[in-house]
């Protein structure tokens, strides 16, 4: 709180020494680190009379964030203590108490505060009731339920059907656009899920499998009392029908609403260890997300030759390798994989992109992948993008609001409108309910894991321990397909069974369709490259370098449930991947295989 009439002893001398919004336990050992930092500046944070020296030079970094004792988001100064220090300098810096007072405006009031930004919590951390205020903002302002062309869902739904963009650096910052159009149509932040929780793969966890708000059969609306369908459930699909009835018309499935892999709605011993063999795939899906963070180049490593795709106007003829020295092994390339495993994991409507919108898990998932994105960006806040690319059809520097017929491009928001720190956009994340996961061995877990949704930044990861060798397996030539798979990759000479816990198994690479044909231009046409570590792998096998690991893979359609043949999946664009011992980042790569086709 706001100390009315401050003085040195009583208030300023602790607010320096001791911070009291930070943890008891730590504040005396960082107000011991903020005087030995500002020493070097010449300013004595302990002593009276430096501190009154430099008391409005103090305030103004304190107030910018710019002081070095504030490099730690956590030890930011609140706008309250701010305030008490600003009185203090105002009333003539009193010692104590008996002290006059000596009035005089030396440091203005903050003519023009910044509002505090709107926080998107963790949906585990919300009451009952804040649940069904959101289940009845979801009814009564989008219409959730109306399958009618004319309803705001399936008009909102229908825009990541026509324009969602994949496969290139705009992908995060496209999506990131869209959930701020939904926020401002519903009027609340939306929440995440968090499915990066450590025991988000391990059945009979309160974490695991889909939030209970999703399953429910139905809710009580806050301000009719009445009971309804769970929206989060039973929305309406895509024009009425969802993907999984467009393929077949399964027994027992309304086909009206949106459907998702029945596993999640099993529990206790029904069908017990098929769901646990389901659940333990997401701890894949995290691993894969754990490894995105650990790099500092979002599509191109800065300081180095090659460039953003959307540099290269024409992909026509294709361009050269050496536009493309580092395979696109960066944040951008390796965040997308577990993105898209994670829509086909869920299943049905999720895993195609022209129906996926219209489930309502998507919101609170893209929200959690918004979540992780924001913080390799706050751990990485000089990173380079391709600023001007549209983000066709938000319009504006927030995405607040769509056009989707206007011809002047300089109307639409762009990629560097949106890569920032997520605060400097208006919103912020609250800390996740669980703790997270950090990494599984044999690579060993980061040095520094990140805490996401704390609004901190996290620290840049350093790799605490590495396999001893690398390996990877490369798609190249990748990019858009109509209908949607899942590529299973296994090393030891035979296809085996997709689980976490199976030494052979180097994991997923599920391909999204786009469920529509690309009349926008959303799908470049020359493709770009993915990599999966297979180094887990390779060591789990005791493989070594330059040996050939006998590369296999699977590939299943993910909505018809059967499985390709060679010759059906190599005629589909970087589904044939090659086998790479080595470093792509830094060596030389040493080509061990290139023909997946074992069983």
């Amino acid at each position: 709180m706001i100390v009315a009439q401050p003085t040195w002893e009583n208030d300023i001398r602790t607010l320096l020494a001791a911070p009291y919004w930070l943890p008891t336990d730590e504040r005396e050992a960082i107000g011991r680190g903020w005087r030995n930092a500002m020493v070097e500046y010449l300013i004595d944070l302990g002593d009276y009379g430096s501190v009154r020296t430099w008391s409005e030079t103090i305030y103004n970094h304190l107030a910018s964030r710019s002081m070095p004792l504030t490099t730690d988001t956590r030890q930011f100064w609140p706008l309250e203590a701010l305030e008490t220090f600003r009185l203090w300098v105002n009333q003539g810096w009193r010692r104590v108490s008996s002290d006059p007072f000596d009035d005089a405006p030396r440091l203005p009031k903050p003519s023009c505060p910044y509002p505090p930004p709107y926080v998107r919590r963790d949906l585990a951390s919300l009451s009952q009731a804040e649940i069904d205020d959101f289940r009845a903002r979801l009814d009564d302002i989008m219409r959730i339920t109306d399958p009618s062309p004319f309803s705001p869902w399936q008009k909102w739904a229908y825009v990541h059907t026509n324009w969602c963009l994949h496969y290139q650096e705009a992908f995060a910052f496209w999506h990131r656009g869209f959930l701020i159009y939904l926020e401002t149509m519903l009027g609340c932040p939306i929440p995440y899920w968090d499915w990066m929780a450590k025991d988000a793969s391990k059945d009979g966890s309160p974490s695991a499998g889909l939030p209970q708000c999703f399953l429910d059969q139905t809710y009580i609306h806050p301000e009719t009392g009445e009971r309804r369908p769970n929206p989060l459930r039973y929305a309406a699909a895509k024009d009425g029908v969802s993907k999984l009835c467009e393929v077949r018309l399964p027994e027992g499935v309304d086909c009206r609403f949106v459907q998702r892999n029945p596993l999640f709605y099993t529990s206790g011993d029904d069908r017990r260890a098929e769901r646990a063999a389901f659940y333990a795939m997401a701890e894949i899906f995290q691993q894969q997300v754990v490894d995105a963070l650990r790099f500092d180049s979002f599509s191109v490593p800065q300081g180095s030759p090659g460039f953003p795709w959307a540099n290269i106007p024409t992909f026509t003829p294709p361009q050269p390798d050496n536009l493309y020295p580092y395979r696109d092994m960066n944040f951008d390339g390796a965040y997308e994989q577990p993105h898209d495993n994670y829509h086909g994991w869920i299943g049905a409507d999720m895993a195609d992109n022209a129906y996926t919108a219209f489930d309502p898990i998507f919101i609170c998932y893209h929200a959690n992948i918004d979540r992780m994105l924001e913080v390799w960006i706050r751990a990485n806040p000089v990173a380079q993008y391709t600023a001007g690319v549209p983000l066709q059809p938000f319009i504006g520097p927030t995405a607040a609001q769509i056009d989707e017929a206007t011809p002047e491009a300089w109307r639409y928001t762009t990629l560097g409108d949106l890569a920032q720190d997520s605060r400097h956009l208006g919103y912020d994340y609250g800390p996740p309910v669980s703790p997270q996961f950090r990494g599984r061995s044999p690579v060993a877990a980061f040095g520094a894991a990140p805490e996401p949704g704390t609004g901190s930044s996290a620290g840049r990861m350093a790799c605490a321990s590495h396999a001893t060798t690398d390996a990877w397996v490369i798609f190249d030539g990748v990019r858009c397909t109509h209908d949607s798979f899942a590529i299973d990759v296994f090393l030891g000479g035979r296809v085996s069974e997709a689980r976490a816990d199976n030494p052979a198994y180097v994991g997923r690479f599920s391909r999204i369709g786009m469920g529509i044909i690309d009349d926008k231009g959303r799908c470049i046409r020359h493709g770009v490259s993915r990599a999966l570590d297979a180094s887990r792998a390779a060591a789990a096998l005791g493989l070594s370098a330059g040996e050939d690991p006998g590369m296999c893979i699977r590939v299943t359609n993910l909505h018809g449930g059967f499985e390709l043949s060679r010759d059906e999946y190599s005629r589909l664009p970087g589904f044939l991947p090659e086998f790479h011992w080595g470093d792509l980042r830094r060596a030389p790569i040493r080509k061990a295989s290139q023909s997946p086709c074992c069983h």
